[in-house]
């Protein structure tokens, strides 16, 4: 298997359970426990916008995210999570789930159409990054493989603390 295809695959699995941590009601995606963390909702719009922004470093193109999509989910123009404080982040909340799911959606989308036309080769481009350059294997693989990973695990401790199964909890059992 080609580095693109474990990557393409790799993310394929990440994208799958994201799409999977929608699934709740309002209350539960909102939920923070009383010693902090993050809201499931928060996890779905931090790493949405950060694939998102990595995407738009590695193609060249504006990010997907507009202020017609802030408006639409009752999030924040500006920003995407990282450095905010434990109440700004505690207070994020998702007006309409659908509106970011169609987000989600079509980030996932052109990370899909990128890798489909990429090769190994293409990993080993160099971008910018917030302390430097980094490939663009390194962008993926650390920020879009490696981070989003520790937020389903966060998302799956939160799920369990509210009674709710794993995300992807039927993965392998069919």
């Amino acid at each position: 298997m080609s580095t693109v295809g474990f990557i393409e695959r790799s993310l394929a699995f990440t994208h799958a359970a994201l799409k999977d941590a929608r699934n709740g009601t309002d209350e539960q995606l909102h939920f923070v426990p009383d010693s902090g963390s993050h809201s499931i909702a928060w996890c779905l719009w931090h790493t949405s916008r950060v694939e998102d922004l990595i995407m738009s470093r590695i193609t060249g193109q504006e990010p997907v995210w507009s202020e017609d999509w802030a408006a639409k989910t009752g999030l924040p123009f500006d920003g995407f999570g990282t450095n905010m404080s434990d109440d700004d982040a505690q207070g994020i909340h998702v007006s309409d789930v659908s509106a970011l799911a169609g987000y989600q959606d079509a980030v996932f989308e052109r990370t899909a159409e990128f890798l489909a036309n990429a090769s190994d080769a293409d990993l080993e481009r160099e971008i910018p990054a917030r302390n430097g350059t980094e490939s663009v294997g390194e962008a993926i693989s650390l920020h879009m493989m490696g981070h989003f990973n520790g937020h389903r695990g966060e998302i799956n401790t939160l799920r369990g603390m509210q009674g709710m199964p794993t995300v992807m909890a039927a993965q392998g059992t069919h």
